[in-house]
């Protein structure tokens, strides 16, 4: 078994079309490690799997493209629990901060501001245990969870098969009994 998966193998670990695939990566959403060679096949990292599923779910969910992309570059997982995407909109603090964007010493919180025109989007890997006290806080305003061990799992099972088994593969469900519909090639 290869640890690199094709871009068939990749397609189907996100839940996306290749014409999907080919946009997000001409439009700069999704960045491939390697820049593609003439003649020869492309082949993606466990990694890009994880953030092309990512941010596919993102998208699914309606979060604009540009903030998708910009919340799957740093992720990961815990061994131990469940690993919880959660993308929230709430206020921004204002804190006093040096020319160089640093706080101040002794700097007390600062001002929350809230602007429901133009709301920001932050973005936190918590784990499932946490998830009810993280959202309980008053300052979220609304919630977006990508459960990453799905993803990952998905990905996983995209690596394990060969790519004209992968649609099959994953329609049969994943590890926890859930399914996830796709459309045959």
């Amino acid at each position: 078994m290869s640890d690199r998966l094709d871009v068939h193998q990749l397609c189907a670990a996100a839940g996306i079309t290749r014409t999907q695939f080919n946009a997000w990566v001409a439009r700069g959403y999704f960045d491939p490690e390697e820049a593609p060679v003439n003649g020869k096949r492309r082949s993606f990292s466990f990694r890009e799997a994880i953030v092309l599923g990512t941010f596919a779910e993102l998208v699914r969910l309606g979060i604009p493209h540009e903030i998708a992309a910009q919340h799957c570059k740093n992720l990961h997982a815990f061994k131990d629990e469940t690993a919880l995407l959660v993308l929230h909109q709430g206020p921004v603090e204002l804190i006093a901060s040096s020319e160089r964007g640093s706080p101040l010493p002794g700097a007390k919180s600062g001002v929350k501001f809230y602007d429901p025109d133009r709301p920001s989007f932050a973005s936190d890997i918590v784990r499932l245990s946490q998830l009810a006290a993280y959202a309980a806080n008053r300052d979220m305003r609304s919630l977006a969870i990508v459960n990453l061990d799905h993803v990952e799992a998905r990905a996983k099972l995209a690596l394990q098969s060969a790519p004209e088994q992968v649609v099959t593969d994953l329609e049969d469900g994943l590890p926890d009994g859930s399914t996830k519909r796709r459309r045959k090639r």
